[in-house]
């Protein structure tokens, strides 16, 4: 499958680059990162995406996902480049507006903007002590203040938690009108996908996609096939419009069924999780340049 892109009406293959020194221990490096993302282009990857978030434990921490997806922007052409997912409230708005711009800019319209609350250890490690209530809030602040600052004017904006006074970046976005932006959403949590229908799509999970009843202090509420239906069929009920979709496929808990199930309820991306493991280099890039699976 070497140098096969999806078609337009095929879901889209994402590879989740693995980017915790916790969990792929000293293969985690932005260099290896780049190597991963230039050979999975060559592979015929449509995608790559990286986490962003920090904690207290090794498994909690991720290398900066916007340093490397720069160097990645460098190497590659095509490929879409991606967070999944970062944390909006633990981030200055005003300067992820600016590192997403210049990331779009330096890869000439490829971003693709995964966006999230974020789970507590993101904001216990640094001492926050916001409610879920009011991160919530200062998410939707951020993300109107990043939006704002995009349209390449000077922006003001008056909010609860943030303030700026005719703020004007030197540079905007590639795309048009904007950089998409996908939300992060963890089932069965309700509030996510109401905000989400005001973007451009999501990128849900749930519980029994990692086997941990209770990750987020919230029970598994099915298999991995029947809380999907949930989910498509609960987003599809607050918008028109759902946009993109993108879903881990790779999942030890899910059935043999589940991508047909994804493709049945929608599903546009697929996104591979464990392509890149912790047993060596070399068996990582083999495993990209066999191709996303098909």
């Amino acid at each position: 499958m070497s140098g096969q892109h999806s078609s337009p009406d095929e879901p889209k293959h994402g590879l989740y680059l693995a980017n915790s020194p916790g969990y792929c221990e000293e293969l985690a490096t932005p260099s290896n990162m780049v190597e991963y993302a230039v050979s999975a282009e060559e592979a015929g990857w449509d995608g790559v995406f990286m986490a962003d978030a920090f904690g207290n434990e090794p498994h909690e921490m991720f290398i900066d996902p916007y340093t490397t997806l720069s160097g990645i922007a460098t190497r590659t052409d095509h490929i879409r480049l991606g967070t999944w997912i970062s944390p909006v409230p633990r981030r200055q708005p005003w300067q992820l507006a600016l590192e997403l711009a210049s990331l779009d800019q330096l890869s000439d319209g490829r971003v693709i903007f995964g966006a999230g609350l974020g789970a507590p250890h993101n904001y216990d490690c640094v001492g926050s002590d916001d409610t879920v209530t009011e991160r919530g809030e200062r998410y939707d602040e951020a993300l109107e203040i990043i939006v704002g600052l995009w349209e390449g004017e000077p922006f003001s904006y008056d909010g609860d938690y943030y303030t700026i006074n005719d703020l004007h970046l030197p540079i905007t976005p590639v795309q048009e009108p904007r950089i998409p932006i996908y939300m992060g959403c963890w089932w069965p949590n309700k509030k996510p996908f109401h905000r989400a229908a005001t973007w451009d799509g999501i990128m849900p999970a749930a519980p029994s996609y990692f086997g941990e009843e209770g990750v987020q202090g919230e029970p598994i509420t099915g298999t991995p096939e029947e809380e999907l239906r949930d989910i498509t069929a609960y987003y599809r009920g607050v918008t028109d419009d759902p946009g993109e979709i993108i879903v881990p496929v790779d999942i030890p808990e899910a059935g043999q069924n589940f991508r047909d199930v994804c493709l049945e309820n929608g599903v546009t991306w697929f996104l591979t999780l464990f392509a890149i493991g912790p047993a060596s280099h070399e068996e990582n890039l083999e495993t990209i340049r066999d191709g996303p699976p098909r």
